[in-house]
């Protein structure tokens, strides 16, 4: 039962953290644009930024784990789009390699430590199967 639960957590984290790192490279040569700050918990993906594109103002959610930078709600900000889909927007400050570095570390980490900890296990087992040694 607990395998079951370290495999969906590990795969809760490859779900959420991978699409918003792909995003994030998408839009690293993407369009610049001018954007109009929507505050929430960008931690989350709550927030959210609104431009124009060819006249036409789009408004998008930021993709989860966004550094919001201490932008405030109606703040101008600099984000970078994904050509022909303007609705994958990005904040161009977290386009770069870091921010995509760290969103990769958590489900790795995660794998790690369910490797460890299944590593682990069978080795504790051995422990307490042993033959008890007389004192």
């Amino acid at each position: 039962m607990a395998g079951l639960l370290v495999v969906t957590l590990v795969a809760a984290a490859y779900v959420v953290f991978l699409p918003a790192a792909w995003q994030r490279v998408e839009a690293r040569d993407g369009t610049p644009a001018s954007a109009a700050f929507h505050d929430g918990a960008c931690l989350l993906g709550g927030c959210g930024v609104t431009f124009s594109v060819a006249g036409e103002r789009v408004t998008a959610g930021l993709p989860i784990g966004t550094r919001a930078g201490g932008h405030t709600d109606g703040d101008t900000v600099a984000v970078r789009h994904v050509p022909g889909e303007p609705g994958r927007a990005v904040l161009a400050g977290d386009t770069g390699r870091g921010s995509v570095a760290a969103l990769l570390a958590v489900p790795l980490g995660a794998t790690l430590a369910a490797l460890a900890a299944g590593a682990l296990r069978p080795a504790r087992r051995e422990r307490r199967a042993g033959p008890v040694q007389p004192s």
